[in-house]
């Protein structure tokens, strides 16, 4: 039964994950001016705690982290890197913050897929 309660509550925490990712993710790739990347609304904000927020929870939670946990940092940064820098030009920044937001959505999608697996066996 535990086992069957831990499974349950590590499915509903990627589930969130994915959630706040795809939206981080659709925000960055339909920011078109500098400002937006500034500028972060709430909501974006308020998704960006929720990830980092269940990522420290299943931290807790698991013994081992696979190596594949550890890429949301990249996410993080993409995210980080345009708030700081107040006089960037070009095209670069957007390159930046859109694929590295992807790392965010990385992590979970493979775990959940390492899960369905294991379930299956």
């Amino acid at each position: 039964m535990k086992s069957k309660l831990k499974r349950g509550l590590n499915f509903l925490m990627l589930i969130f994950l994915m959630i706040s990712a795809i939206y981080v993710f659709f925000y960055y790739v339909s920011a078109d001016q500098i400002a937006d990347l500034r500028n972060l609304p709430t909501a974006i904000l308020v998704a960006v705690i929720v990830y980092l927020a269940i990522q420290f929870v299943k931290r807790y939670l698991q013994k081992v982290m696979p190596w594949y946990n550890w890429l949301y940092y990249i996410g993080i940064i993409a995210i980080i890197i345009p708030l700081p820098l107040f006089s960037v030009e070009g095209d670069w920044v957007f390159s930046v913050t859109r694929w590295g937001s992807l790392f965010l959505l990385i992590p979970p999608v493979i775990e959940f897929l390492v899960l369905l697996k294991a379930k299956e066996k």
